[in-house]
């Protein structure tokens, strides 16, 4: 009796739960198809086409631009300014007048002297035709001449006063500031102002490592700065200092920069970029394209699937530089090889891909 009531239990059992599995497979089966009818999840990305390109590994150091003629114009001699002949950070000319000082003693003592010195040399004329008809001697006329000596001597020598007193320019150039005046008197020595050349060509001096002091003349570097310029300038190593500085271990080399834009001045600080190696073949990536995580720098290569859709792979690589936003790749990738740029932040191994379009290196290098 007791049996039976045991096997209907079992058997009551057994449906109920027969009945709810049915139910919960029914379930998670309609669930799948439900979910099998979306699409796969996929993200949109440009791309760029991988190829291979020379490229030397250069070194940048700052360099300072020098001007190729300049001076500080100073007074030899003390005295009164009387004429002042230009203007603060004025163009001036070669032999232009900068400034008077007075010479009006020096002038008055210069006709002095030129009369003198006509005097003597008529009595040397004299002397001479005296000596002719033996009217006079010897002696008479060698004194007569020596002080023609000390009375032209005495004239060089208030030109070369009233000469000092007379500042002219030099070179062609552009003065700097200053603050004189007709009226003021200046003490010898003053510091009147800078005379820069007013050529199109200046001088960049920079110092490389020892290590690097392969440069010889004639090489070409690269000049830039990134608050002045947008574009890099050649210019051509002229000289360098024949030893190596103690305190730096550095060797200072001079270029010739021809052709300066108007907003570079002498004194400002530019970046010179010069070769340090021989020329490798790599491949030219923008930024945007490279990721990185604790196994290194890496990018996503797409690759079509058996039925042609675009499939994200991830692919190492090593970055040996970054220039201009561009990535220098020297391992990792083909030639050809398709490589994300914007939008490979989002991408997984394996995902479906879409691509947008194909960047060169300009629209590659665009932020994400």
């Amino acid at each position: 009796m007791h049996f039976w009531r045991w096997l209907w239990t079992f058997l009551f059992c057994l449906v109920v739960v027969s009945v709810l599995g049915f139910v919960k497979f029914s379930q998670i089966k309609a669930a799948i198809a439900f979910g099998e009818s979306f699409p796969e999840p996929s993200e949109t990305v440009n791309t760029v086409i991988a190829e291979k390109s020379d490229w030397q590994s250069t070194l940048t150091v700052m360099g300072e631009v020098v001007a190729t003629r300049s001076i500080d114009i100073r007074n030899e001699l003390a005295g009164m300014i009387t004429k002042v002949g230009f203007a603060s950070g004025a163009k001036v000319t070669k032999g232009q007048l900068l400034l008077q000082l007075d010479i009006e003693n020096e002038q008055a003592q210069l006709e002095a002297l030129k009369a003198q010195a006509k005097i003597n040399q008529l009595d040397v004329n004299r002397f001479a035709e005296l000596i002719k008809s033996n009217a006079s001697s010897r002696d008479q006329l060698d004194r007569a001449s020596a002080q023609l000596a000390v009375a032209k001597a005495n004239l060089r020598a208030l030109q070369s006063t009233i000469a000092k007193k007379t500042l002219t320019a030099p070179f062609d150039g552009v003065a700097g500031l200053h603050q004189i005046e007709v009226g003021a008197y200046l003490s010898a020595n003053t510091d009147i102002t800078r005379l820069v050349s007013a050529s199109d060509d200046v001088w960049v001096d920079f110092q490389v490592p020892q290590e690097h002091n392969d440069l010889v003349t004639g090489d070409m570097v690269q000049v830039s700065s990134s608050s002045m310029l947008s574009n890099s300038y050649a210019a051509k190593v002229i000289a360098q200092s024949q030893e190596i500085e103690i305190e730096s271990r550095n060797l200072r080399v001079r270029a010739l920069w021809s052709n300066v834009p108007s907003k570079i001045k002498p004194g400002a600080l530019v970046k010179v970029s010069l070769p340090i190696s021989q020329n490798i073949s790599v491949m030219r990536l923008p930024n945007v394209a490279i990721r990185y995580d604790a196994f290194g720098a890496f990018v996503f290569i797409l690759n079509q699937d058996n039925k042609g859709a675009w499939r994200a792979s991830r692919q190492s690589i090593e970055v040996r530089s970054n220039e201009k936003n561009v990535a220098i790749v020297t391992m990792g990738l083909k030639d050809n090889d398709t490589v994300a740029t914007t939008g490979s932040s989002k991408l997984k191994q394996g995902m479906l891909v879409n691509v947008a379009k194909v960047n060169d290196l300009t629209q590659g290098s665009v932020n994400e």
